[in-house]
């Protein structure tokens, strides 16, 4: 297929961001990461201007009104700026966007509603993307002509967790369909990717604040099966997940947990890799110096 713009195949060569708190806070490690690796491949991602939180989780579970203003507002926003294709990181984030975009696209009060507040309706000029979607428009052999350290001895179990893999018409979108190519990535890497029965258990999620204790023995399940399944490690695509695997859990011996952009940085020999290691409450640098990644 002919190139678009000096890009390979069908992979728009520039996307605008939605980043959401936790890619600016506490998952600033996966925001950096994907940053630079889309770089690698020539993908300019142009963050939107002025973004306010989603609603999630707080405001969508008191208030759904005030939640699909606070969503609608970054969905007229991203329109009034010409955004065509809008990336988001968060599945979290992700679905509340879509399902503030559902609910003004079908229900006309609604979008009433948003312009008697904001001034504006929205028109729907929007596609929203999850970022999986964003880096499966990668062809492999991107991928293998960017490798410089392979990640042999890593055995990653991929967790997905419970939001992406809701029914899509909850969601908005399937993980389905991208596994496979997620665990060729993996591969293509020189890592390996586990089979296991827990790719899909729910890890807790905010639960986390109000029923700790509960979360914790949820964790230790997950990180059991993943030693049980020969996993040194766990690669997931969720900031809240990742969350929860590095601080819940106490009976079962933690293990380190990359994003799938980590992976893909580090076996491309980003200089900014180490970076990104250090943010992570579970040291992940002792597993990856033991197996040679790391000198």
């Amino acid at each position: 297929m002919a190139a678009k713009n000096g890009v390979k195949g069908d992979r728009p060569r520039k996307i605008g961001y939605y980043p959401g708190c936790s890619l600016t806070s506490s998952a600033k490690e996966m925001e950096d990461s994907f940053m630079e690796m889309a770089k690698m491949f020539s993908l300019e991602v142009v963050t939107m201007e002025d973004w306010n939180c989603c609603g999630s989780s707080p405001a969508h579970s008191t208030n759904h009104g005030y939640a699909l203003l606070l969503a609608g507002r970054n969905l007229l926003l991203a329109e009034e700026q010409g955004i065509q294709e809008l990336m988001v990181m968060c599945p979290s984030c992700f679905v509340r966007l879509k399902e503030a975009e559902r609910k003004l696209m079908e229900d006309e009060e609604k979008n009433r509603l948003l312009e008697s507040v904001l001034g504006r309706r929205y028109g729907g000029g929007v596609r929203l993307r999850f970022f999986l979607e964003v880096l499966n428009d990668l062809k492999m052999d991107e991928f293998q002509s960017k490798i410089r350290t392979p990640l042999t001895g890593l055995k990653g179990a991929l967790y997905y967790g419970c939001l992406l893999t809701r029914p899509e018409w909850i969601t908005g979108f399937d993980v389905g369909p991208y596994e496979k190519f997620l665990e060729g990535v993996v591969r293509t890497l020189g890592a390996e990717a586990v089979h296991w029965g827990y790719s899909r258990q729910c890890c807790g999620a905010h639960l986390a604040v109000t029923k700790a204790d509960f979360v914790d023995r949820m964790v230790d399940r997950i990180r059991d099966h993943a030693r049980r399944a020969g996993a040194n490690c766990l690669v997931t695509f969720c900031p809240l997940c990742q969350v929860n695997l590095e601080l819940r859990g106490n009976g079962v011996e933690p293990l380190p947990v990359f994003y799938i952009s980590e992976l893909i940085g580090l076996a491309a020999g980003l200089p900014k890799s180490r970076s990104w290691l250090k943010k992570h409450l579970i040291d992940p640098q002792p597993l990856l110096r033991s197996l040679g990644v790391l000198s």
